[in-house]
């Protein structure tokens, strides 16, 4: 089991890049140059020198995955969660509850609610 503990571990709008199941299809995760690079939070975060969504002052914003129902739930619920716990602590949290590999897919079109009593 690898060892994900580390802010290059989650993404600028707080999922746990290292344990998506695209990591295995070879995606290194928006910080090591994966992903996509128009994504809207990557580059507002980027712009703004902000490590991620949970810091920024405008959250929750209505952009980028903040906008679209399919993922909207699943990111405010991981920035809250490192709002919370912080960045290793939620990674934990993730971890425990979805081991080594998650499919975000599998969380589409759920809200924020929702997703973070599953955490």
């Amino acid at each position: 089991m690898s060892t994900v503990s580390s802010l290059d571990s989650v993404g600028y709008c707080g999922l746990v890049c290292a344990i998506c199941r695209r990591s295995d299809d070879g995606c290194p995760g928006c910080r090591s140059g994966g992903g996509n690079i128009h994504c809207f939070q990557r580059t507002c975060c980027e712009g703004k020198r902000l490590d991620g969504c949970w810091q920024c002052i405008d959250f929750p914003c209505n952009q980028g995955y903040f906008a679209a129902d399919e993922w909207r739930g699943l990111c405010l619920a991981c920035v809250q969660g490192i709002r919370l716990y912080g960045v290793e602590g939620f990674i934990s949290r993730a971890r425990r509850r979805f081991g080594d590999m998650v499919a975000y897919e599998d969380f589409r079109f759920k809200d924020a609610g929702a997703i973070r009593q599953m955490l």
